[in-house]
C-alpha cells in the first residue's frame, strides 16, 4: 500500500488538469477574495528581490511577483504543473520533490531573501525540508507561510494527523488527496525545530465570514 506521502504527490499528477482550470478560472473564492492578496501582502512588505516558491503549482505567484519587479523562482513536485508555469511565462521553475530538496540533488539557487510556501506543505514530516529551506536564505532572509486555518478546519478532531481532501464541490474530475493537518503549536514548533524564530502570525479573515481564511506566518531565519 503506497505511503500517504507518495499518493499526495500521484494525486497532484492526477489532478494538475483540473487544478490548473480552477486556479486560472479564479474559481476557489477564499483565494480570490482573501488568500491570494493575503500573501502577496506579506510578501512584499519584506521588499523581497529574490523570491524562492516553494510549491509554486502553475506559477500564478511567480507571474504575481515578477509583474511587481522581483526574481522569482519556482519549484513543484509534478512536472505537468511546472509545464503549465514555464507556458505562461516563468523561466525559472524546477521539478523536484521535497524528499530530493531535502537531499540536495537539485540545484534550485540559494541567497533567497524570502522563500514562500502557499498551501503547498501538505505532507507530515515537515522539517528537514524547512531545515533546508533555511540553509538557502541569505542571513536575515524570512520564511513566509500560509496555510489551511487549523481551528477552521479541525472538525472537532484538534490532533495532527492525516486528513483527505475529496474537493467536493469543485468542478471537473478529482482524486482525492491526503493531507496532514497539524495544530497551530506543532507548526510552530517545526519552524524552531528548522531554526526560524516567528515574526508574525496572521489570520486572515472575509469579513463576512465568521471563521478565519488561512494562517499565515512570517518567520525569520535565526
Amino acid at each position: 500500500m503506497p505511503s500517504p506521502e507518495s499518493s499526495l504527490l500521484q494525486s497532484w499528477h492526477d489532478n494538475a488538469d483540473a487544478w490548473i482550470e480552477v486556479i486560472r478560472s479564479g474559481a476557489i473564492e477564499s483565494r480570490q477574495q482573501v488568500t491570494d492578496q493575503a500573501i502577496l501582502l506579506a510578501i512584499m512588505s519584506r521588499q523581497p528581490q529574490r523570491v524562492l516558491d516553494l510549491g509554486c503549482g502553475e506559477g500564478w505567484m511567480l507571474r504575481a511577483l515578477a509583474d511587481r519587479g522581483i526574481e522569482a523562482v519556482g519549484v513543484d513536485g509534478d512536472a505537468r504543473l511546472i509545464e503549465a508555469a514555464r507556458l505562461a511565462g516563468a523561466a525559472r521553475v524546477h521539478v523536484a520533490s521535497y524528499e530530493i530538496l531535502v537531499d540536495g540533488k537539485i540545484d534550485i539557487g540559494r541567497d533567497y531573501d524570502l522563500i514562500c510556501a502557499n498551501f503547498s506543505l501538505l505532507h507530515q514530516d515537515i522539517i528537514p525540508l524547512l531545515a533546508a529551506m533555511n540553509t538557502l536564505l541569505v542571513p536575515g532572509g524570512v520564511l513566509v507561510i500560509q496555510t489551511l486555518h487549523p481551528w477552521a478546519v479541525a472538525a472537532g478532531d484538534y490532533q495532527d494527523g492525516w486528513r483527505e481532501e475529496s474537493f467536493a464541490g469543485f468542478k471537473g474530475q478529482w482524486q482525492p488527496m491526503p493531507w496532514y493537518f497539524r495544530t497551530l503549536s506543532s507548526w510552530l514548533n517545526a519552524l524552531d525545530m528548522a531554526e526560524f524564530q516567528l515574526a508574525s502570525l496572521q489570520e486572515p479573515q472575509h469579513p463576512q465570514s465568521p471563521l478565519p481564511q488561512s494562517l499565515l506566518m512570517v518567520a525569520e531565519r535565526r
